[in-house]
């Protein structure tokens, strides 16, 4: 699937992908590995993503590919700082290819930084001219400003370079549908879907078919995904349209009323998501004045509009832990990282909780886990150091905290503890 748009925002993807496909063909005996990376990646499961892209870049530290793997993979772990750091280096390390700059872009477009992304996507385009996908992506900068004009020049060229696009014909098609130009929108459309069916390009195809008065193809389009559990409303809603279209009046009730069931159900699911992200914010301060009873009672009022609320699981886990009941802590930080398995501050708190357990394997391993989807972690490497020292490993405790000190170097604790235990280890020899 091509990057997906969402609120007019195209997610970063590296793999697989016509940025990627395209990158300088650098493997070198590494295709295999690639292969099982991309796999991971696509799987969304980034730590052994990252660990296998890394052990590709240790024995080939110019592979592009790999490069622009690994930062897709922190990508999806919400670590846009080291995203950003390694696509800086691959597009200076690679001057003769534009797919870092492309993806530098996509990473601004998603964080709403529409100029930088458009200087980044220049600058892609000078590099190669003939970089088709980026001539799509400042289409679609350029779209995101509002300059329309611009938008279709760059994505009128990226058709020209690649006709096949189904990604660039359905961000061309959008942008028709948006100016009522229904005929070139459905064409678009069409070709979309055709080149790349999805849930996206259908939809596209539906709404620019009802647009055309194609009252049955609009049906016939919209009909499988209304009988998805996971339907989006909108979905509804224009099947709703196609069947009024079509003259199935009763049919058309019957849906739009699903439509504002449906509508209705989502908007609550949302604002009882914004009302415990609210109140678990509010209980975070108290808890920071150590005002931990109504904490808790924020935190329960938070559970009770969205039990499944990240942030209110990973404080109560916390508070829990503070206050020695462990094995609550622990059934709330595991609900937490249900919901988002790799956040770094979930991970340290399962770890704490681990070490208290004494399940030092396992911790080590949760800890292990954050200095993979974020190397600049000083707090993780220390709790490393200290699993090591108590197992008897001293050099990995060293090398561990050596880590810590060097992501964190005005911590005191962290260089007194290596200061310490460097100089027993002296002694010790």
């Amino acid at each position: 699937m091509f990057p997906s748009l969402i609120l007019g925002v195209v997610l970063f993807l590296a793999i697989p992908g016509p940025t990627l496909c395209c990158a300088q063909q650098d493997s070198r005996g590494h295709a295999n590995e690639l292969r099982d990376a991309a796999t991971l990646l696509q799987n969304r499961q980034f730590p052994a993503a990252m660990e296998t892209y890394q052990k590709i870049l240790q024995a080939d530290p110019h592979n592009e590919k790999a490069t622009l793997g690994l930062a897709a993979a922190y990508f999806g772990v919400y670590n846009y700082d080291q995203t950003r750091r390694l696509l800086r280096e691959a597009a200076t390390a690679h001057p003769g290819s534009a797919a870092a700059l492309v993806e530098l872009g996509k990473l601004d477009i998603h964080l709403l930084h529409y100029e930088d992304a458009i200087v980044e996507l220049k600058r892609a385009v000078r590099r190669n001219p003939g970089f088709a996908a980026a001539h799509e992506q400042l289409g679609v900068a350029y779209q995101a400003k509002g300059d329309e004009e611009n938008a279709i020049a760059q994505f009128n060229e990226a058709i020209r370079l690649a006709p096949g696009s189904g990604s660039t014909h359905y961000f061309r098609g959008s942008l028709y549908a948006d100016r009522n130009d229904n005929e070139r929108a459905y064409q678009d459309a069409k070709a979309a879907y055709h080149l790349e069916p999805n849930t996206q390009t259908q939809e596209l195809l539906a709404k620019t078919a009802l647009h055309e008065n194609k009252c049955d193809e609009a049906i016939g389009l919209l009909q499988p995904l209304a009988g998805s559990e996971a339907v989006d409303p909108a979905d509804l809603y224009l099947l709703s349209r196609a069947y009024k279209c079509a003259g199935q009046d009763q049919r058309a009730q019957e849906v739009q009323e699903e439509y504002e069931k449906r509508s209705q159900s989502a908007q609550e699911s949302k604002t009882h998501k914004m009302q415990a992200d609210h109140l678990a914010t509010e209980a975070g301060e108290l808890a920071r004045k150590n005002q931990l009873s109504p904490a808790l009672d924020l935190l329960s009022q938070a559970l009770a509009e969205d039990p499944e609320n990240g942030p209110a699981l990973a404080l109560s886990a916390k508070i829990d832990f503070s206050r020695g009941k462990i094995s609550e802590a622990h059934q709330s930080i595991g609900a937490a990282l249900r919901a988002d398995p790799y956040n770094p501050d979930y991970l340290y708190v399962l770890g704490k909780v681990l070490v208290k357990q004494g399940e030092l394997s396992l911790a080590l391993d949760a800890f292990h886990k954050i200095t993979v989807v974020n190397p600049r972690e000083a707090d993780a490497y220390f709790e490393i150091s200290e699993i090591y020292l108590h197992n008897g490993d001293r050099a990995r405790a060293i090398s561990a905290l050596r880590s810590a000190v060097k992501y964190s170097p005005d911590d005191p604790d962290y260089r007194k503890a290596l200061s310490q235990i460097e100089t027993s280890n002296r002694k010790s020899h």
